[in-house]
């Protein structure tokens, strides 16, 4: 095995979502890793887009528009695209600095986005930006926490939940994660939400897999998945500062060096 970066050809399971897994598995070679993507998560709009259709068209009725995700933000402009007059959108609140990124792509700037991208410091920086007649919009996922609209309401101000997407468990994943545990053909595994820990783990369970698991690096791209994965009795390695794909792989690379070095 030769050494090309400090992942050094290590075999690392990404479990994102097919059209997002790009950035993380460019950044696992960019580090000498051999990705290996096998997506977890696939995402739908809801039966009842035409309903999404006439709320997106009220978006103007709102103070605040808060996008939480990468997601948020595709299937929410892919609704505006599909509204024939143009929309004046309010104030714009994003939770990381990806998805203000992907904010920029449709041409427009966060107003406001936290200094640590999860849910419960949101919160509390933007609370005090709101006063009790402020109405918010908040489209998210299916599987999203209620965190932030309970902060919201608890302060006085209105917010509205609209489910703008849904996810769900691409069934023809299952048996190439099977495949991969019982060849032991990993070495590491990334999650980088909660649901794809849920979905993963819905695998290992059905198929008695947990005896695989004991090699392999944990990797977690922030807090919610680690406690998602812990729950599991997953024994987590890897959980950078920053929540982006990243950081975290960088946090893998550094982790890795540390244990070459002990090893040593």
């Amino acid at each position: 095995m030769s050494n090309t970066g400090p992942l050094d050809s290590c075999r690392v399971l990404v479990t994102r979502e097919k059209g997002q897994s790009d950035s993380l598995t460019s950044k696992i070679k960019e580090c000498g890793g051999i990705p290996v993507t096998v997506p977890l998560l696939g995402f739908t709009f809801p039966e009842y887009k035409e309903k999404l259709l006439e709320k997106a068209a009220e978006t103007a009725d709102y103070d605040w528009l808060i996008l939480t995700s990468h997601n948020g933000v595709e299937f929410f402009f892919r609704l505006l695209e599909e509204i024939d007059s143009p929309i004046q959108l309010p104030r714009i609140a994003v939770i990381g600095k990806k998805t203000g990124e992907t904010l920029e792509k449709h041409g427009f700037k966060a107003d406001f986005i936290p200094t640590e991208f999860v849910a419960e410091n949101f919160v509390k920086e933007f609370i005090p930006l709101l006063e009790d007649d402020t109405k918010v919009l908040l489209p998210k996922g299916n599987r999203a926490r209620s965190v932030i609209a309970k902060a919201i309401k608890s302060a006085g101000a209105h917010c509205e939940e609209l489910i703008l997407y849904e996810t769900y468990f691409p069934k023809e994943s299952g048996p190439v994660i099977v495949d991969l545990l019982k060849n032991r053909s990993l070495d590491v595994i990334t999650f980088t939400s909660s649901s794809t820990v849920d979905h993963f783990m819905e695998i290992v369970h059905t198929h008695q897999l947990q005896p695989y698991l004991d090699s392999i690096i944990i990797t977690v791209i922030g807090p919610i998945a680690e406690k998602t994965a812990l729950n599991y009795g997953l024994k987590v390695e890897v959980c950078p500062e920053q929540y982006t794909v990243s950081a975290m792989i960088d946090s893998l690379a550094a982790y890795l060096i540390d244990r070459n070095n002990e090893e040593e």
